[in-house]
């Protein structure tokens, strides 16, 4: 019962980075050496929670009764950059392999004749068995729905050797995050972000009859466009006057055309790609979701730049115009400024820093040409327009281009200003590098890098051979651009990348691509076990991906307690101890922060989404998230036992088998007899996402259903086939205007058969079956099943014993003693509760394991 109520109770920053690059060009040969700098960064504390309003109602006049102007002249206060606080509470636990692999090992290939469970791969096919034999694992493609019903069919239902993966944990990590971040969405940023936007256009409303005839008059009428468009994209029943709507229809019906790449109606200089616009991953077909990714995506893409080859390029003075709103205006008692910058603040600790100038770095620059006494007509001093013009050589330059240009040397032309810039993020800064027009010519240009390249900065030395064998590092210059960015994530400190959430979930990783020495079990040493890590890398990743699709900037080439029940059975974690510990942190550093930011007094949270797992949404979310990371942490100390040679306990066991995350737990009690509502589903493993684009075409990545690993491992000094899940990996090149939503993916994997990566062919074997084998073993319990009703136990292990009792359908039985083979038979010992019974015959038909779990058909 113990251990039933224990089942029970289970429901970073590359910040403000700067890089300095200087590549050669890629059709001419290399004279120097490119060098790449990511300097150590040390995060600063945050100011205070914003408390801001409630939703503004949808009028225009009423937005600018909610704004109260500083007064004229009077000094402004610096623009805060949006600073944030790391959880002190939260330790980082490394680990080394400490010498050979302390654990019972066995010598490859396996005789598989030694194992106690062989009969679990009689689904296999002969090739799948023979791989088994030489690596000591195989991975089928047998596409399941969910990690968790692995485990339920292997550990609870069958009771065999369970093998949890790494998948599996990367796996959690992501449904927990991406519910979590739906729901600081649709409770929390969607709210901040509507009164920010409506609070500044009120503001600049406000200037508009007073630069009637100067010139700025048509930059600010451009200025409240902009954000009138961006309003009513987070708000579409927002009304604003005649005129005004007038001249947002264009703008916002080029975004709902969805067309793919094209001048701007209304931002003059600017060229953006539409298709990016429409709601994907988790924002499609949510209504509230959906208009924040659009409003999102509008203050994070269009770029006012500030120069351009055009010779009639004219920039615009609407950032000025709209920054100096931003800090002449307050919103509930404190300036606009601040309560961007808490937004601004989350989010650079969530994904990483903003990568184009905005708000904190022109107001910077407008205070040293302007003075900090400015006021919107100063703004219509010509002079000091050109004086700004010229002195926006200190602004910092983009680092991944998003949007189009011609060429990626010379990134300051894109130089520009975005209201809440999208996020630099060091494998999107990979894949800028390894594209046209730094890798290849103009005759042979890469249009699109591969998961592959970010796996292979890593250290992924498979991911290096497939890339050469495939032909993509023959591309000029690509080794000298690979080596450089190599180096550049080797200089990387530790504490640089557990700076952000984005990176601390990249640097876990590290340790599961890294070539396994003598420190781990032989089945780790072998090649296909490097392409197994590979693609559990790549899964989560591509999980990663898909979760922040909206923030992180996607690179562009240029030029475009009932009856008895049975124990845990016997489990093993993937002796990656290192990749847990870092998972571990990313899990616990996101929750703690959050908890620290929100602090959920006083904070105004909507109410959560329908359908939403958790009762109160965010908060659950935030606190399950710390709950997860301690898991890992937990999961990590017993792969390093494993590694060690330490025995693991019935715990132990119970540790590994456990539901991970809040949504995994409230999935697994709601198909136990305490669930309330009856069962609930998962969310679909499937997912998608668009991680690079060339000229008309996106690479998307993907995984699709879990496919299902076997392991030869020592348990209670005997070798077991113990089995798991792993991810299904997928990339291909998809037509821009036709980017898949997770919707459209699944239905893809439904209706044809989708090719897998051809390197996946080294770990992950077509054909076999999964085989549903009961585990019998001392101590376990078992219902009678229909099959078996009136079964004879006897007085002793053979067919010609007395028969002592016949048990019915429904009846419970543990197993006190045996095996005994006679007569052709396998015969154990049975009691019930503690009144011992006889002894009866094995047999996978009559007999149902006990568990928690509610019986299916």
């Amino acid at each position: 019962m113990g251990r039933i109520m224990h089942r029970l109770k289970i429901f970073i920053m590359l910040a403000l980075l700067s890089v300095s690059c200087s590549f050669p060009s890629p059709t001419m040969p290399v004279a120097t050496t490119p060098t790449l700098e990511l300097p150590s960064v040390t995060p600063k504390v945050s100011s205070p929670t914003a408390t801001l309003p409630a939703e503004p109602t949808a009028t225009a006049s009423t937005l600018i009764s909610t704004v109260t102007a500083t007064p004229a002249g009077s000094e402004l206060e610096p623009f805060p950059s949006g600073t944030f606080q790391l959880p002190e509470t939260v330790q980082y636990t490394s680990w080394q392999p400490a010498g050979s692999f302390g654990g019972s090992d066995y010598t490859l290939p396996v005789d598989l004749a030694e194992t106690t469970n062989l009969p679990v791969t009689s689904g296999l096919t002969e090739e799948q068995v023979g791989f088994l034999t030489q690596n000591g694992f195989v991975v089928i493609h047998s596409q399941e729905a969910q990690f968790n019903d692995i485990r339920e069919q292997v550990a609870f239902r069958t009771g065999q050797p369970f093998y949890l993966t790494t998948d599996a944990a990367y796996h959690s990590l992501h449904i927990t995050f991406d519910e979590m971040t739906k729901a600081l969405e649709a409770q929390y940023l969607r709210r901040q972000m509507l009164a920010i936007t409506n609070a500044t256009l009120a503001e600049v409303q406000k200037y508009l009859p007073l630069v009637k005839g100067t010139s700025i008059e048509a930059d600010t009428s451009l200025a409240a466009a902009y954000l009138a468009v961006a309003s009513k994209l987070f708000n579409p029943g927002i009304q604003f006057d005649a005129e005004m709507e007038a001249q947002i229809a264009p703008p916002l019906e080029q975004i709902k055309a969805g067309g793919g790449q094209a001048p701007s109606i209304l931002i003059p200089g600017f060229t953006d790609d539409y298709s990016a616009y429409r709601p994907v991953g988790h924002y499609a077909g949510k209504p509230a979701l959906e208009a924040y990714f659009q409003g999102m995506t509008w203050l994070g893409r269009v770029n006012f730049r500030l120069k351009s080859d055009e010779a009639d390029f004219v920039p615009s003075r609407a950032p000025l115009i709209i920054t100096l709103a931003m800090r002449r205006a307050t919103l509930a008692g404190r300036p606009i400024a601040e309560s961007w910058a808490e937004i601004h603040g989350l989010l650079t600790f969530m994904i990483g820093p903003s990568d184009d100038a905005g708000p904190v770095e022109f107001a910077t620059l407008m205070d040293q040409v302007y003075g900090t006494g400015l006021v919107i007509q100063g703004l219509a001093d010509d002079g000091k327009w050109q004086q700004f013009l010229q002195s926006s050589a200190q602004l910092p330059a983009p680092r991944i281009i998003s949007t189009f240009v011609n060429s990626l040397k010379d990134l300051s032309k894109d130089t520009g200003w975005r209201f809440m810039g999208q996020r630099f993020t060091l494998d999107g800064f990979i894949f800028q590098n390894l594209v046209f027009d730094r890798v290849g010519t103009q005759d042979k240009p890469r249009n699109l890098p591969s998961g592959l390249d970010v796996m292979a900065v890593f250290g992924s030395s498979v991911a290096s051979s497939i890339l050469g064998a495939t032909g993509e590092t023959a591309y000029a210059n690509y080794s000298e651009q690979f080596s450089v960015l190599q180096q550049a994530v080797k200089d990387q400190s530790e504490a640089e990348w557990l700076d952000t959430f984005y990176s601390a979930w990249l640097y876990a990783f590290f340790p599961q691509l890294a070539t396994k020495d003598n420190g781990f079990p032989a089945y780790m040493k072998t090649l296909a076990w490097g392409y197994k890590e590979l693609n559990s890398a790549l899964g989560s990743w591509a999980e990663l991906k898909h979760d922040t699709i909206l923030y992180a900037k996607m690179p562009e080439r240029a030029g475009g307690g009932g009856p008895p029940m049975s124990g845990p059975a016997p489990a093993y974690v993937e002796p990656n101890p290192e990749t847990f510990y870092r998972l571990a942190y990313a899990a616990q550093v996101i929750g703690g922060y959050l908890d620290i930011k929100l602090n959920w007094e006083g904070v105004p949270l909507d109410e959560p989404l329908p359908g939403d797992y958790m009762p109160n949404g965010l908060p659950d979310y935030v606190s399950g998230m710390v709950n997860l990371g301690v898991r890992f942490k937990n999961l990590g100390d017993l792969a390093a036992k494993e590694l060690t040679g330490q025995p693991l306990s019935t715990e132990d066991y119970d540790l590994i088998q456990d539901c991970l995350g809040p949504v995994e737990c409230l999935v697994f009690q709601s198909h136990t007899p305490y669930g309330l509502g009856g069962p609930v589903e998962p969310p679909l493993v499937p997912v998608v996402a668009a991680v690079a684009g060339g000229q008309e075409n996106i690479l998307e990545v993907a995984v699709g259903e879990v496919d299902r690993i076997y392991v030869v491992v020592p348990i209670d000094g005997k070798l077991q086939i113990a089995q798991g899940g792993v991810f299904s990996y997928y990339e291909f090149v998809q037509p821009r205007i036709d980017r898949l939503t997770d919707d459209a993916w699944r239905a893809r994997l439904a209706s044809e058969a989708v090719e897998s990566p051809k390197w996946s062919g080294n770990f992950s074997l077509n054909g076999g079956k999964t085989a549903s084998i009961l585990a019998f073993r001392l101590g376990d319990v078992y219902s009678i099943s229909a099959e078996g009703d009136m079964l004879n136990v006897r007085s002793s292990p053979t067919t010609s014993a007395s028969v002592v009792q016949q048990l019915k359908t429904g009846d419970y039985v543990e197993i006190s003693d045996g095996p005994v083979v006679a007569n052709g038979y396998t015969w154990w010992k049975l009691k019930l509760w503690d009144k011992e019974l006889g002894w009866a015959v094995e047999n996978q038909e009559w007999y149902r394991r006990s568990t928690i779990l509610l019986e299916t058909p």
